[in-house]
């Protein structure tokens, strides 16, 4: 049985070995244990607020709240969601997902929040991180009744969008000398990213591609690419985030697979591998249909544990999940 459980474990391990490399993700289909100094890749390392009272955030089932109630920065307060803790391994390459809706706009501003890209960002000091920490930036305008995006570098902006629009921000970010191929959506023609640029895009329209890296005169860095933060701190209203993914953008054969093993299972866990899961979509379903109630662990090396919390009767099960493309996918597990 040891001999067994070895082989499954070094499948696991060269399945996932394939995998990109995922920085951060979080589809808040958890409230606690969010936000930690020392993340791991479902954590903030840091949410700042600088006047709790007027500017706050709020972790739901499902999303992240944003709220301002009063407009100027230095009275209103700020909130940075942010991850100051370095991705490692050192990243050349990030793709970064983020479905988001504006819930409402009370009073419209531009650069209502900022998104940045860079190094060395400082959770202490509130100021704007320098051009010279920086890899790239854009923002997020606040509309009479909507939003639109914004390439900090170029100025070009996105179509503008009615409160309670769902949308996906795609910001694909090369610091490498080659060039960097991905897709927008399962079905989209293959794009690349040009060395020492960014492409900016919303759902399936371009905002900016081959937007230059680096602004103003700052000089390269390989480490250019390893924080992240969001920095809402203009306009009032609310913001609603469902989802982030931060990964290199490497081409996976697991990006929106996973294997269960070893199978059969024991009652008190099932291990899954493969990076393109959403932990919160995970369910496990009993021999006579029955929906079983269970937690799901991120562990190393790109597995996720699925542990009942009553332990199940033996027999067939099937395990259903969601891949990052939101296709579901499922799988027989006989349980011991």
């Amino acid at each position: 049985m040891l001999k067994v459980l070895s082989t499954f474990v070094l499948l696991l391990l060269a399945f996932a070995g394939n995998a990109q490399n995922v920085y951060f993700h979080q589809d808040f289909g958890q409230t606690t244990g969010l936000i930690n100094p020392q993340p791991d890749t479902g954590q903030f390392s840091h949410v700042i607020l600088t006047a709790p009272a007027l500017s706050f955030y709020k972790f739901n089932k499902g999303y992240m709240e944003l709220t301002r109630s009063r407009q100027d920065s230095a009275t209103g307060g700020i909130i940075r969601a942010m991850r100051a803790a370095p991705f490692e391994p050192v990243p050349e390459t990030l793709v970064i997902r983020i479905t988001f809706t504006v819930q409402n706009v009370r009073s419209p501003a531009s650069n209502a929040m900022y998104f940045y890209v860079g190094e060395d960002f400082n959770p202490v000091n509130n100021s704007f991180p320098g051009n010279g920490l920086m890899f790239a930036k854009c923002s997020l305008n606040f509309l009479e009744d909507g939003f639109n995006v914004k390439d900090l570098e170029t100025q070009q902006i996105s179509s503008d969008y009615a409160a309670k629009t769902k949308v996906v921000l795609t910001w694909v970010l090369n610091n490498s000398d080659k060039l960097l191929p991905y897709r927008i959506g399962a079905k989209g023609q293959e794009e690349a990213a040009l060395p020492g640029s960014y492409d900016l895009w919303v759902d399936d329209r371009a905002v900016c591609k081959g937007s230059k890296a680096y602004p103003g005169t700052s000089g390269y860095s390989p480490a250019k690419l390893s924080n992240f933060e969001m920095r809402f701190r203009n306009g009032v209203g609310e913001i609603r985030i469902d989802d982030i993914r931060i990964d290199d953008g490497q081409p996976g054969s697991v990006l929106n697979e996973a294997i269960v093993a070893p199978n059969p299972a024991g009652r008190e866990r099932i291990v899954m591998a493969g990076t393109g899961v959403k932990a919160a979509s995970v369910r496990l379903i009993g021999s006579n249909g029955a929906i079983l109630p269970v937690k799901t662990v991120a562990e190393k090396h790109g597995l996720l544990s699925v542990m009942p919390l009553s332990p199940p009767a033996g027999g067939m099960h099937i395990l259903q999940w969601e891949g990052q493309d939101g296709r579901k996918h499922s799988s027989k597990v006989m349980i011991e």
